[in-house]
């Protein structure tokens, strides 16, 4: 332990100190900065080697702060298909979807798809494919999100009108008076 307290007291800038050491009656050395004994011999230490510290750097801003984030990208992004105003006739059950975005989406942002308010799908895809759309008038729309799910762009809407067959059942028999 008293070795110890030596190699601190030599490793602190204070270690002006003087320091002695001192042979116990078992032969253990032993360092102290009071003479225990008059056996007790004064040690010469060298010269502590310090090195100047760096200059303190300028005051840096938050980790959260623009030069730490990536750079936003703001994306154009268009829906190539289906045309605004498009009818999709009866036969066709499904709706696929395609935008074009540009710069290329990054690999850490997604492309969510919107229809009538109501998500779709979150992906890194430029086209999807909604099975089975309902019969009505819908509004699309498309927008660009970064991991943290801020908006990074958003598409024009497109309204798509889809017509499906009304079956209509026969009317149940009215009962005829006897």
């Amino acid at each position: 332990m008293r070795f110890y307290w030596l190699l601190l007291i030599l490793l602190t800038p204070l270690a002006t100190a003087e320091v002695y050491k001192t042979v116990d009656k078992d032969g253990r050395t032993i360092y102290t900065d009071k003479p225990t004994s008059d056996k007790a011999e004064k040690v010469e230490l060298r010269e502590i080697n310090t090195v100047p510290g760096a200059p303190p750097l300028p005051e840096s801003a938050p980790a959260t702060s623009f030069e730490s984030r990536p750079a936003q990208v703001d994306y154009q992004i268009q829906i190539i298909s289906p045309r605004s105003d498009v009818t999709i006739p009866v036969g066709q059950r499904d709706l696929a979807i395609a935008a074009s975005v540009n710069p290329p989406l990054r690999e850490d942002h997604l492309l969510v798809y919107f229809m009538n308010g109501e998500l779709l799908e979150e992906t890194t895809l430029n086209n999807v494919i909604v099975k089975d759309v309902p019969r009505g008038t819908h509004t699309l729309v498309v927008e660009a999100i970064d991991a943290n799910g801020q908006s990074l762009g958003t598409s024009a809407p497109v309204i798509v009108n889809v017509i499906r067959p009304v079956i209509k059942k026969n009317a149940p028999p009215k009962p005829t008076p006897k």
